[in-house]
Protein backbone atom coordinates (compact mmCIF):
# COMPACT_ATOMS: atom_id res chain seq x y z
CA UNK A 1 0.00 0.00 0.00
CA UNK A 2 1.32 3.44 -0.90
CA UNK A 3 0.97 6.01 1.87
CA UNK A 4 1.10 9.77 1.44
CA UNK A 5 3.74 11.69 3.36
CA UNK A 6 1.00 13.69 5.10
CA UNK A 7 -0.66 10.50 6.39
CA UNK A 8 2.70 9.14 7.51
CA UNK A 9 3.37 12.30 9.53
CA UNK A 10 -0.08 12.19 11.14
CA UNK A 11 0.26 8.49 12.01
CA UNK A 12 3.58 9.23 13.68
CA UNK A 13 1.98 12.06 15.70
CA UNK A 14 -0.70 9.65 16.92
CA UNK A 15 2.01 7.25 18.07
CA UNK A 16 4.22 9.84 19.72
CA UNK A 17 2.10 12.89 20.68
CA UNK A 18 -1.48 11.65 20.87
CA UNK A 19 -2.39 13.93 23.81
CA UNK A 20 -1.60 17.01 21.71
CA UNK A 21 -3.99 16.12 18.88
CA UNK A 22 -7.62 17.09 18.51
CA UNK A 23 -9.89 14.10 19.22
CA UNK A 24 -12.27 14.97 16.39
CA UNK A 25 -9.42 15.20 13.91
CA UNK A 26 -8.06 11.82 15.00
CA UNK A 27 -11.50 10.18 14.78
CA UNK A 28 -12.06 11.56 11.28
CA UNK A 29 -8.66 10.33 10.14
CA UNK A 30 -9.24 6.88 11.69
CA UNK A 31 -12.60 6.52 9.93
CA UNK A 32 -10.67 5.59 6.79
CA UNK A 33 -9.93 1.80 6.90
CA UNK A 34 -6.65 2.34 5.02
CA UNK A 35 -5.49 4.68 7.76
CA UNK A 36 -6.32 2.08 10.39
CA UNK A 37 -4.30 -0.52 8.51
CA UNK A 38 -1.42 1.93 8.22
CA UNK A 39 -1.42 2.59 11.94
CA UNK A 40 -1.54 -1.14 12.72
CA UNK A 41 1.46 -1.70 10.46
CA UNK A 42 3.43 1.09 12.13
CA UNK A 43 2.56 -0.17 15.60
CA UNK A 44 3.78 -3.60 14.59
CA UNK A 45 7.05 -2.09 13.42
CA UNK A 46 7.33 -0.18 16.68
CA UNK A 47 6.71 -3.25 18.83
CA UNK A 48 9.19 -5.27 16.83
CA UNK A 49 11.99 -2.75 17.19
CA UNK A 50 11.58 -1.69 20.81
CA UNK A 51 13.58 -4.79 21.69
CA UNK A 52 16.44 -4.00 19.35
CA UNK A 53 19.86 -5.10 20.49
CA UNK A 54 22.19 -2.86 18.54
CA UNK A 55 25.24 -5.05 18.95
CA UNK A 56 23.74 -8.41 17.94
CA UNK A 57 22.76 -9.71 14.54
CA UNK A 58 23.56 -6.36 12.96
CA UNK A 59 24.12 -7.72 9.43
CA UNK A 60 20.98 -9.84 9.50
CA UNK A 61 18.80 -6.94 10.63
CA UNK A 62 20.22 -4.65 7.99
CA UNK A 63 19.47 -7.09 5.18
CA UNK A 64 15.98 -7.85 6.49
CA UNK A 65 15.03 -4.18 6.83
CA UNK A 66 16.33 -3.36 3.36
CA UNK A 67 14.18 -6.11 1.93
CA UNK A 68 11.13 -4.75 3.74
CA UNK A 69 11.78 -1.24 2.50
CA UNK A 70 12.33 -2.46 -1.06
CA UNK A 71 8.99 -4.24 -1.02
CA UNK A 72 7.25 -1.12 0.27
CA UNK A 73 8.69 1.24 -2.29
CA UNK A 74 10.45 -0.42 -5.21
CA UNK A 75 11.07 2.70 -7.22
CA UNK A 76 13.03 4.72 -4.68
CA UNK A 77 15.93 6.73 -6.08
CA UNK A 78 19.43 5.50 -5.34
CA UNK A 79 20.41 8.88 -3.92
CA UNK A 80 17.28 9.43 -1.78
CA UNK A 81 16.02 7.77 1.38
CA UNK A 82 12.56 6.33 0.95
CA UNK A 83 9.55 7.62 2.86
CA UNK A 84 9.19 4.14 4.32
CA UNK A 85 12.73 4.25 5.70
CA UNK A 86 12.10 7.67 7.15
CA UNK A 87 8.93 6.69 8.96
CA UNK A 88 10.43 3.46 10.29
CA UNK A 89 13.35 5.49 11.62
CA UNK A 90 11.01 8.05 13.17
CA UNK A 91 8.78 5.42 14.78
CA UNK A 92 11.71 3.41 16.11
CA UNK A 93 13.27 6.45 17.72
CA UNK A 94 9.91 7.61 19.01
CA UNK A 95 9.14 4.28 20.62
CA UNK A 96 12.54 4.11 22.24
CA UNK A 97 12.88 7.70 23.39
CA UNK A 98 10.00 10.07 22.77
CA UNK A 99 7.72 7.99 25.00
CA UNK A 100 10.34 8.16 27.72
CA UNK A 101 9.30 10.86 30.20
CA UNK A 102 12.92 11.81 30.83
CA UNK A 103 12.79 14.60 28.25
CA UNK A 104 10.12 16.36 30.28
CA UNK A 105 12.47 16.83 33.22
CA UNK A 106 14.32 20.09 33.94
CA UNK A 107 16.63 20.87 31.06
CA UNK A 108 20.06 19.34 31.55
CA UNK A 109 23.02 21.69 31.65
CA UNK A 110 25.58 18.89 31.18
CA UNK A 111 24.77 16.14 28.64
CA UNK A 112 25.52 12.46 28.99
CA UNK A 113 28.91 11.64 27.54
CA UNK A 114 29.01 9.62 24.33
CA UNK A 115 30.76 6.27 24.66
CA UNK A 116 33.11 6.63 21.71
CA UNK A 117 36.71 7.14 22.75
CA UNK A 118 37.88 9.62 25.35
CA UNK A 119 36.05 12.93 25.42
CA UNK A 120 38.05 16.05 26.03
CA UNK A 121 36.78 17.73 29.18
CA UNK A 122 35.34 21.17 28.55
CA UNK A 123 33.04 23.39 30.59
CA UNK A 124 30.71 26.28 30.03
CA UNK A 125 32.77 29.44 30.42
CA UNK A 126 31.96 33.02 31.39
CA UNK A 127 34.36 35.71 30.22
CA UNK A 128 34.17 38.84 32.36
CA UNK A 129 34.74 42.41 31.15
CA UNK A 130 38.36 42.36 32.38
CA UNK A 131 39.10 39.14 30.48
CA UNK A 132 38.91 36.83 33.49
CA UNK A 133 37.51 33.39 32.64
CA UNK A 134 35.19 31.55 35.03
CA UNK A 135 34.03 27.91 34.60
CA UNK A 136 30.33 27.39 35.35
CA UNK A 137 28.74 24.31 36.86
CA UNK A 138 25.38 25.44 38.25
CA UNK A 139 26.60 25.14 41.83
CA UNK A 140 24.64 28.16 43.07
CA UNK A 141 27.74 30.22 43.85
CA UNK A 142 28.22 33.95 43.40
CA UNK A 143 30.60 34.90 40.58
CA UNK A 144 33.52 36.95 41.86
CA UNK A 145 33.94 40.10 39.78
CA UNK A 146 35.88 43.06 41.15
CA UNK A 147 33.55 45.55 39.44
CA UNK A 148 30.14 43.84 39.72
CA UNK A 149 28.18 42.11 42.46
CA UNK A 150 25.11 39.87 42.34
CA UNK A 151 26.07 37.57 39.43
CA UNK A 152 24.94 34.07 40.38
CA UNK A 153 25.53 30.67 38.82
CA UNK A 154 22.18 29.22 39.91
CA UNK A 155 21.46 25.48 39.93
CA UNK A 156 17.98 25.93 38.36
CA UNK A 157 18.00 29.29 36.55
CA UNK A 158 21.52 28.98 35.16
CA UNK A 159 23.65 32.13 35.05
CA UNK A 160 21.54 35.07 36.29
CA UNK A 161 22.19 38.84 36.23
CA UNK A 162 18.85 40.03 37.65
CA UNK A 163 20.53 41.13 40.90
CA UNK A 164 23.75 42.34 39.25
CA UNK A 165 24.92 45.82 40.35
CA UNK A 166 27.97 47.97 39.68
CA UNK A 167 30.12 48.29 42.80
CA UNK A 168 31.14 51.78 41.73
CA UNK A 169 27.94 53.71 40.94
CA UNK A 170 29.97 56.42 39.19
CA UNK A 171 30.97 54.01 36.41
CA UNK A 172 28.84 54.81 33.34
CA UNK A 173 30.61 52.50 30.87
CA UNK A 174 28.53 49.53 29.67
CA UNK A 175 30.41 46.38 30.67
CA UNK A 176 30.01 43.29 28.51
CA UNK A 177 30.38 39.66 29.56
CA UNK A 178 30.50 36.67 27.20
CA UNK A 179 29.00 33.24 27.82
CA UNK A 180 30.68 30.47 25.78
CA UNK A 181 29.18 27.00 25.37
CA UNK A 182 31.53 24.16 24.37
CA UNK A 183 30.88 21.22 22.05
CA UNK A 184 28.23 19.04 23.66
CA UNK A 185 27.23 21.79 26.10
CA UNK A 186 24.04 23.65 26.94
CA UNK A 187 23.28 26.46 29.41
CA UNK A 188 20.66 28.95 30.51
CA UNK A 189 21.12 32.66 31.08
CA UNK A 190 18.93 35.30 32.69
CA UNK A 191 19.84 38.85 31.66
CA UNK A 192 19.53 41.91 33.92
CA UNK A 193 16.10 42.83 32.47
CA UNK A 194 14.67 39.35 33.13
CA UNK A 195 15.05 38.11 29.55
CA UNK A 196 15.75 34.37 29.47
CA UNK A 197 18.20 32.85 26.99
CA UNK A 198 19.00 29.19 26.31
CA UNK A 199 22.31 28.62 24.51
CA UNK A 200 23.02 25.52 22.43
CA UNK A 201 26.35 23.73 21.86
CA UNK A 202 29.25 25.68 20.30
CA UNK A 203 27.50 29.01 20.84
CA UNK A 204 28.41 32.25 22.54
CA UNK A 205 26.51 35.34 23.61
CA UNK A 206 28.06 38.73 24.37
CA UNK A 207 25.77 40.79 26.61
CA UNK A 208 25.88 43.79 28.99
CA UNK A 209 26.06 43.27 32.74
CA UNK A 210 23.33 45.88 33.00
CA UNK A 211 21.26 47.30 30.17
CA UNK A 212 21.34 51.08 29.80
CA UNK A 213 18.50 53.41 28.90
CA UNK A 214 18.82 52.80 25.16
CA UNK A 215 18.34 49.65 23.11
CA UNK A 216 19.01 46.33 24.78
CA UNK A 217 21.72 44.87 22.55
CA UNK A 218 23.33 41.41 22.60
CA UNK A 219 25.62 39.64 20.11
CA UNK A 220 25.10 35.98 19.19
CA UNK A 221 27.23 33.34 17.48
CA UNK A 222 25.64 29.90 17.21
CA UNK A 223 22.14 28.97 18.35
CA UNK A 224 19.96 30.38 21.11
CA UNK A 225 16.34 30.57 22.19
CA UNK A 226 15.19 33.95 23.56
CA UNK A 227 12.24 34.70 25.83
CA UNK A 228 12.45 38.50 25.85
CA UNK A 229 11.05 40.57 28.72
CA UNK A 230 8.69 43.15 27.24
CA UNK A 231 9.79 46.79 27.52
CA UNK A 232 8.08 49.19 25.11
CA UNK A 233 10.64 51.92 25.82
CA UNK A 234 13.68 49.79 24.91
CA UNK A 235 13.84 47.50 21.91
CA UNK A 236 15.75 44.24 22.23
CA UNK A 237 18.25 43.68 19.41
CA UNK A 238 20.17 40.48 18.68
CA UNK A 239 23.16 41.17 16.43
CA UNK A 240 24.17 38.33 14.10
CA UNK A 241 26.56 37.93 11.20
CA UNK A 242 25.47 40.47 8.55
CA UNK A 243 22.01 40.74 10.12
CA UNK A 244 20.03 41.46 13.27
CA UNK A 245 16.70 40.65 14.95
CA UNK A 246 14.71 43.39 16.69
CA UNK A 247 11.86 42.80 19.19
CA UNK A 248 10.00 44.34 22.12
CA UNK A 249 8.86 41.23 23.93
CA UNK A 250 8.58 37.79 22.37
CA UNK A 251 9.90 34.23 22.15
CA UNK A 252 12.01 33.06 19.22
CA UNK A 253 14.88 30.82 18.19
CA UNK A 254 17.97 31.85 16.21
CA UNK A 255 20.43 29.50 14.54
CA UNK A 256 23.48 31.35 13.23
CA UNK A 257 26.56 29.14 13.30
CA UNK A 258 29.69 30.49 11.67
CA UNK A 259 30.31 27.33 9.63
CA UNK A 260 26.87 27.39 7.99
CA UNK A 261 25.68 29.43 5.01
CA UNK A 262 22.25 30.24 6.44
CA UNK A 263 20.79 32.06 9.44
CA UNK A 264 17.44 30.79 10.70
CA UNK A 265 15.10 32.87 12.86
CA UNK A 266 11.98 31.04 14.05
CA UNK A 267 9.22 32.96 15.84
CA UNK A 268 7.25 31.19 18.59
CA UNK A 269 5.13 34.10 19.80
CA UNK A 270 5.00 37.90 19.54
CA UNK A 271 6.54 39.72 16.58
CA UNK A 272 10.11 40.21 15.39
CA UNK A 273 11.75 42.14 12.63
CA UNK A 274 14.65 40.46 10.80
CA UNK A 275 17.08 42.70 8.90
CA UNK A 276 19.65 41.58 6.34
CA UNK A 277 22.45 44.13 6.22
CA UNK A 278 23.87 43.01 2.87
CA UNK A 279 20.64 43.70 0.96
CA UNK A 280 19.26 46.15 3.53
CA UNK A 281 16.18 43.93 3.47
CA UNK A 282 13.69 43.95 6.36
CA UNK A 283 11.00 41.32 6.98
CA UNK A 284 8.50 40.96 9.81
CA UNK A 285 7.70 37.55 11.23
CA UNK A 286 4.48 36.39 12.85
CA UNK A 287 4.20 33.27 15.08
CA UNK A 288 4.91 30.06 13.21
CA UNK A 289 7.10 31.76 10.62
CA UNK A 290 10.80 31.39 9.92
CA UNK A 291 13.19 33.66 8.06
CA UNK A 292 16.12 32.04 6.26
CA UNK A 293 19.00 34.31 5.28
CA UNK A 294 21.35 33.05 2.59
CA UNK A 295 24.68 34.59 3.60
CA UNK A 296 26.15 34.11 0.13
CA UNK A 297 23.39 35.87 -1.80
CA UNK A 298 22.12 38.08 1.01
CA UNK A 299 18.53 37.11 0.19
CA UNK A 300 15.99 36.31 2.89
CA UNK A 301 13.21 33.74 2.49
CA UNK A 302 10.09 33.55 4.66
CA UNK A 303 8.18 30.33 5.27
CA UNK A 304 5.68 28.67 7.62
CA UNK A 305 7.14 26.00 9.92
CA UNK A 306 6.31 23.79 12.89
CA UNK A 307 8.23 25.72 15.54
CA UNK A 308 8.64 22.70 17.83
CA UNK A 309 10.96 21.21 15.27
CA UNK A 310 13.38 24.10 15.77
CA UNK A 311 13.07 24.59 19.53
CA UNK A 312 12.98 21.01 20.86
CA UNK A 313 16.71 21.14 21.60
CA UNK A 314 15.84 23.10 24.77
CA UNK A 315 14.19 19.95 26.13
CA UNK A 316 17.16 17.82 25.17
CA UNK A 317 15.84 16.48 21.85
CA UNK A 318 16.83 16.60 18.21
CA UNK A 319 13.85 16.86 15.85
CA UNK A 320 14.46 16.49 12.13
CA UNK A 321 11.26 17.15 10.14
CA UNK A 322 13.03 16.85 6.80
CA UNK A 323 16.77 17.26 6.62
CA UNK A 324 19.79 15.83 4.86
CA UNK A 325 22.30 13.40 6.27
CA UNK A 326 24.90 16.15 5.99
CA UNK A 327 22.86 18.49 8.20
CA UNK A 328 22.09 15.66 10.62
CA UNK A 329 25.76 14.78 11.04
CA UNK A 330 26.61 18.48 11.46
CA UNK A 331 24.30 18.67 14.48
CA UNK A 332 25.62 15.41 15.90
CA UNK A 333 29.17 16.80 15.59
CA UNK A 334 28.28 19.75 17.83
CA UNK A 335 26.72 17.56 20.48
CA UNK A 336 28.89 14.43 20.49
CA UNK A 337 32.26 16.07 19.70
CA UNK A 338 33.08 13.90 16.69
CA UNK A 339 34.78 14.34 13.32
CA UNK A 340 32.92 13.18 10.22
CA UNK A 341 34.65 12.08 7.02
CA UNK A 342 32.57 11.38 3.90
CA UNK A 343 34.19 8.68 1.77
CA UNK A 344 31.22 9.06 -0.57
CA UNK A 345 30.32 12.80 -0.56
CA UNK A 346 27.01 12.21 -2.32
CA UNK A 347 25.52 10.61 0.82
CA UNK A 348 25.39 14.08 2.40
CA UNK A 349 22.30 14.74 0.27
CA UNK A 350 20.32 11.73 1.52
CA UNK A 351 17.05 12.87 3.06
CA UNK A 352 16.03 12.02 6.59
CA UNK A 353 13.33 12.67 9.17
CA UNK A 354 13.11 11.57 12.79
CA UNK A 355 13.61 12.56 16.42
CA UNK A 356 16.01 11.46 19.15
CA UNK A 357 16.92 12.36 22.70
CA UNK A 358 20.26 14.11 22.97
CA UNK A 359 21.47 11.79 25.74
CA UNK A 360 21.10 8.74 23.49
CA UNK A 361 24.33 6.82 22.97
CA UNK A 362 25.84 7.79 19.61
CA UNK A 363 26.55 4.19 18.64
CA UNK A 364 22.84 3.43 18.88
CA UNK A 365 21.96 6.51 16.82
CA UNK A 366 24.38 5.50 14.07
CA UNK A 367 23.18 1.88 14.17
CA UNK A 368 19.59 3.00 13.56
CA UNK A 369 20.63 5.27 10.70
CA UNK A 370 22.50 2.36 9.13
CA UNK A 371 19.47 0.09 9.43
CA UNK A 372 17.18 2.59 7.72
CA UNK A 373 19.44 3.94 5.01
CA UNK A 374 21.99 3.04 2.39
CA UNK A 375 25.03 4.18 4.41
CA UNK A 376 27.61 2.54 6.67
CA UNK A 377 29.51 4.23 9.51
CA UNK A 378 33.07 3.19 10.30
CA UNK A 379 33.92 4.30 13.85
CA UNK A 380 37.59 4.90 14.66
CA UNK A 381 37.99 6.73 17.98
CA UNK A 382 36.13 10.01 17.56
CA UNK A 383 36.28 9.89 13.76
CA UNK A 384 33.21 8.64 11.88
CA UNK A 385 33.72 7.63 8.26
CA UNK A 386 30.57 7.54 6.12
CA UNK A 387 30.25 5.50 2.93
CA UNK A 388 27.62 3.75 0.79
CA UNK A 389 26.73 0.14 1.48
CA UNK A 390 28.00 -2.30 -1.08
CA UNK A 391 25.31 -4.13 -3.01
Amino acid sequence: MKYSEKDIEFANQILTRRNELDNGQVETWMSDPEHVEMLKEFVAIRQEYTSWNFEQKKAEERIRLHQAISRRKKRQLVMRWSVAASVVFCIVLSSLYLWNDSYLAIEQKVPQQVNIGERKASKVELILADGKRVSLDGSGRQIQDHGVSGIKDDSLQGLTYVQAKMLDENVTEVLYNTLKIPTGGFYQLELSDGTRVWLNAESELRFPVQFGSGEREVFLKGEAYFDVQKDTSRRFVVHLKESNVTVLGTSFNIKAYGDEDYIYTTLVEGKVCFTSEKKNEEVTLRPGMQSVLNLKSGKTELKEVEVEQFTAWRQGRFVFPSTTLGDLMCQLKRWYDIDVVYLAPEVKGYEFRGAINRDMDLKNVLAIVEKTSNVIFDINGRTIKVTIKSK
